[in-house]
């Protein structure tokens, strides 16, 4: 029998291209071209026939040589963009969606198209604008939804991208990809529970999904669950060995168990496949401060700022790093934190809306408090008794959590405040409308540039007055931001003035309360005392522990030979490695990873002596160790936070073991050492000489209060008189 052979007809071919018969359609375009060459549509289904498996140059010129005979062929011009897209010839493809909607005002998919070609040109403002328009001529159009889903999402507008993604999901509800994303989303929202949901949904459809499995790792890292983050990961990375984001969330799983040495591994095979990702060079540059390798990682913030100057994250952890460089000067510190404000806070400033807060300069007054680490925490630690001995009648207190995941501290905190929110996922837009839709008189950052900080929420101004404390001690470089609340230890009259956006603020109380923990062991004797030798330690975090720091240890243990050092540092730390270069016999010098708080309390028992960090001092460490009864050697410095050990050891009588230089610093640790009746006597009377300055914060509570109370008169003061309505 005679096999039915398709009539030699577009018609048939077209048919056969939409079954999925591609060969065969193919062949039939190619024999209608051999005895009609000029035919518009054997050429342009040809070309979306070459199109679709990759032969972009044949697709582009079929496609060409069919509007060559029908010019105002929307579809075919539609489809000649979709081809000079992937070719990434971005201005050709914009022409031809352009020319297809003149012909076709109404075109959505052309619409849509235009608006992924701006998509990947960044400009995710014109590509939505695309997508909305797309769905005004097609409300039901899958692609325009998910689009626009993942524009808002880039633009941190979660909940427009939540309602896109659902709209997309009622047509198509077993999209795999769309689930995944909507899961992200969920997590960027901090609705951690309802995105495992969702990327549990896109792994039943496709087990071998490597965004799920990338989103699932991420959601499961924000909720604490570590070791089952990893193993997402890696699954992802079974997938796709090169996926960019799973090494980079992989990185940030391994630094949160501590697992500093391979994070850096992974970012630096997330580099060798992306070397111009910001956000790789920026996990790189935190994990590298954690092992105390400061001037590497403030070069790979420099290089992100460089790659990507909107990326404000990158900005700030330079800003943060550069106050543990000794060569950063107060000039150059400063220029960049004001550099941060013009480039990212002036221009939200600028636009600010004014403010409807009645100016009743004695009115109870709203407070909101802004900060990522409201749990355990030391920011915690002293807003604490603040929080717990404010005057209700007079001042409502707001909290504005930035944290993923609350503890114990959290609980003991949300109790003491008279509204809580948490805030994780909402946009700067969003939680700034909420901010003002609160009413709030005064908005207080506990951040500064330091993790999970908010400050371009401030830049927005969304409250009359606003400070910044306790969490930074520096300048946040914002306009918007009034106040810096401090004491006239850390900044001097007269001195730190030209080093502040910000106008100072200082409380005779100091510059934030301190109470001790209380799960503080007693104070035992000296050690050296039963050991025979000193023994010198370093609890602060190792970013602070500079070349030069570390040379001056290894000065103060040759001279004192018998000594010992004893540092809290990180896996995958070269403090002892360090000292070893530097002539200190290895057995000299141990090295502890984090503890839990009664473990790092009583490693204080084995101290004798505590060596501070320069230029940037220890604070929480140095308060700490006080009241476990060990003395502290610090090098006094120039900026405010060089000035925090100075500051605590002048208030509680330590003053001789202030040093004005490196080779001071030296010769008062040795000193200190040699005298172990000093140190045994300090220690036995310690806690009693503390107990005036370490006390409940109410004192602190009434000052800062008080400062409030000035600062809102002054903006009743400068606020204009309204005209009476006749």
């Amino acid at each position: 029998m005679r096999k039915n052979v398709p009539a030699l007809s577009v018609e048939n071919a077209l048919s056969l291209q939409v079954s999925g018969r591609i060969e065969e359609a193919a062949r039939i375009y190619r024999q209608i071209l051999t005895t009609q060459p000029r035919n518009a549509d054997a050429l342009h289904f040809l070309g979306v026939i070459a199109h679709n498996i990759g032969q972009l140059d044949e697709a582009a010129h079929l496609i060409g040589e069919s509007l060559r005979e029908l010019p105002n062929n929307e579809k075919a011009l539609n489809n000649l963009g979709n081809v000079l897209k992937d070719q990434r010839r971005f201005d050709e493809a914009i022409k031809a969606y352009r020319a297809a909607l003149a012909i076709v005002p109404g075109y959505a998919q052309a619409h849509s198209n235009l608006g992924n070609v701006f998509k990947e040109l960044g400009d995710p403002a014109a590509a939505a604008g695309c997508y909305c328009r797309a769905l005004e001529f097609d409300p039901k159009s899958y692609g325009a939804h998910c689009n626009l889903g993942a524009v808002r999402q880039a633009q941190g507008n979660a909940s427009e991208a939540i309602e896109c993604y659902g709209r997309a999901l009622e047509l198509n509800p077993k999209s795999e990809q769309v689930l995944a994303n909507m899961g992200a989303v969920l997590r960027e929202n901090g609705r951690f529970q309802e995105a495992l949901d969702f990327l549990q949904k896109a792994l039943e459809l496709n087990p071998n999904s490597e965004a799920a499995h990338v989103n699932m790792g991420a959601t499961l890292k924000e909720l604490g669950r570590i070791t089952e983050a990893i193993e997402c990961q890696w699954r992802a990375l079974k997938i796709n060995p090169r996926s960019h984001m799973a090494l980079n969330n992989l990185g940030n799983a391994l630094k949160e168990q501590g697992r500093f040495a391979e994070a850096v591994v992974v970012f630096e095979k997330a580099l060798a496949i992306n070397p111009a990702s910001d956000l790789a060079l920026s996990n790189l540059g935190l994990t590298l401060n954690e092992l105390g390798r400061s001037e590497e990682a403030a070069a790979l913030f420099r290089k992100a700022v460089a790659i990507q100057p909107a990326n404000a994250n990158a900005l700030s952890n330079l800003l943060l790093t550069l106050n543990y460089l000794p060569e950063a000067g107060c000039d150059e510190v400063f220029a960049e934190h004001r550099r941060f404000g013009r480039i990212f806070g002036d221009p939200l400033t600028r636009i600010a809306a004014s403010h409807l807060n009645a100016p009743d300069p004695d009115r109870p007054l709203r407070v909101g408090f802004v900060s990522g680490d409201l749990r355990n925490h030391p920011v915690a630690h002293f807003i604490e008794p603040v929080f717990a001995m404010h005057k209700r009648a007079d001042f409502e207190f707001f909290c504005y959590a930035n944290q993923p995941v609350d503890d114990g501290m959290t609980a003991q905190l949300q109790r003491q405040v008279e509204h809580w929110n948490t805030v994780i996922g909402l946009s700067d837009d969003e939680l700034s409308a909420a901010i003002r839709r609160d009413g709030i008189d005064i908005l207080v950052d506990l951040s500064g540039h330091t993790a999970r900080n908010r400050l371009l929420v401030f830049a927005r101004k969304p409250a009359p007055v606003q400070a910044t404390m306790i969490g930074y001690m520096q300048t946040t470089g914002l306009a918007a931001m009034d106040y810096r609340i401090t004491d006239a230890a850390l900044d001097p009259v007269g001195v730190s003035e030209c080093f502040s956006t910000e106008q100072l603020v200082r409380l005779p109380a100091g510059a934030s309360p301190f109470r001790p923990p209380a799960e503080s062991p007693p104070v035992n004797e000296a050690p050296a005392l039963k050991n025979g030798f000193v023994t010198f330690a370093s609890f602060n975090n190792p970013a602070k522990v500079t070349p030069r720091v570390l040379e001056c240890w290894a000065e103060i243990l040759r001279a004192v030979p018998t000594a010992k050092l004893l540092v809290v540092g990180r896996p995958g730390n070269s403090i002892v490695g360090n000292l070893e270069s530097l002539g200190i016999a290895p057995e000299r010098a141990e090295s502890v990873n984090r503890l839990p708080l009664a473990e790092y309390l009583a490693l204080h028992h084995r101290a004798d002596l505590l060596l501070d960090t320069f230029p940037f001092n220890g604070l929480t460490t140095t308060l700490v160790a006080a009241w476990m009864g060990v003395p502290v050697v610090t090098l006094a410095g120039s900026s405010t936070p060089g000035r925090a050990g100075a500051a605590l050891l002048n208030e509680i009588g330590l003053s001789h073991l202030i040093a004005t230089s490196p080779a001071d610093y030296v010769a008062k640790a040795v000193s200190a050492a040699g005298d172990l009746r000093g140190i045994a006597g300090w220690r036995n009377t310690a806690r009693q000489r503390l107990a005036p300055h370490f006390n409940d914060g109410s004192l602190y509570t009434r000052q800062l209060e008080s400062a409030f109370r000035e600062m809102w008169r002054k903006w009743c003061a400068a606020q204009k008189p309204q005209a009476l309505a006749a």
